[in-house]
């Protein structure tokens, strides 16, 4: 009769709480589950000043489902373009990261085509700053022929915008590194840092300027892809 009793309390629990409509949120603490799934924060790493107008646009999307944004990105310089795309969002299946491949084009016929995969994190002592951190694949077709080059690098990402509610100028900075153990093909190790300011134009459109530092040590001397002030923008679609 117990165990009787026991059954027929638990299925009108069960019952009253599917009638009063609780959500899965309602039931995890009185059933004892801890994996309900956590709202996803979008990632910063896209230069972007991060207005209020623009974190709206986010919020709305994340709202309707979207928590992957696509962004396009351009720059040129006196001697440089680059195209990139990156998309956030899960990651090998992981949350707070995102991935973007780019193609870089030299006035001097070396060319580049770069492809990162980075995991966002937030130290709790540095809540006004955001990082990434993760790998970023080199592909060098240089115009010197027989130079082709393969490499495999750290590379990691900070950002932090000034907190100034009419100029909310984004500052950010990247550094990339793949050593000789792996660089293939004729490279010895590469280098690669970029530092810019960006600053909202629209709710989905960010204008930056910036300095970029690309160099294959390779074998027959090193070769500078990039070391040039350039402007860009970046449109989040």
């Amino acid at each position: 009769m117990q165990k009787h009793a026991i059954f027929l309390t638990t299925a009108l629990l069960f019952s009253g709480l599917a009638n009063a409509g609780a959500s899965g949120e309602d039931l995890a603490p009185k059933l004892g589950q801890a994996n309900v799934e956590p709202v996803r924060v979008a990632s910063t790493n896209t230069v972007r000043a991060g207005s209020g107008a623009a974190a709206d646009s986010e919020t709305d999307q994340a709202a309707n489902g979207d928590t992957a944004p696509t962004a396009l990105q351009f720059y040129a310089s006196d001697k440089t373009f680059e195209f990139l795309l990156e998309r956030q969002g899960s990651v090998l299946g992981l949350d707070n990261a995102h991935a973007n491949i780019g193609f870089l084009l030299s006035e001097e016929r070396d060319n580049a085509v770069t492809a990162a995969i980075m995991f966002d994190a937030q130290p709790a002592f540095l809540a006004t700053f955001n990082f990434a951190f993760g790998l970023r694949a080199y592909a060098g077709l240089l115009g010197q022929e027989n130079n082709d080059i393969l490499a495999i690098g750290a590379n990691i990402e900070a950002s932090y915008v000034l907190p100034i509610e009419q100029f909310p100028v984004q500052l950010s900075a990247e550094l990339g590194y793949a050593p000789d153990i792996l660089s293939f093909g004729q490279a010895d190790r590469i280098f690669d840092w970029n530092v810019r300011a960006g600053l909202a134009v629209t709710d989905n459109i960010d204008a930056f300027v910036g300095f970029r530092f690309l160099q294959f040590d390779t074998r027959p001397g090193d070769t500078e892809l990039d070391d040039h002030l350039h402007i860009g923008i970046s449109y989040r679609l």
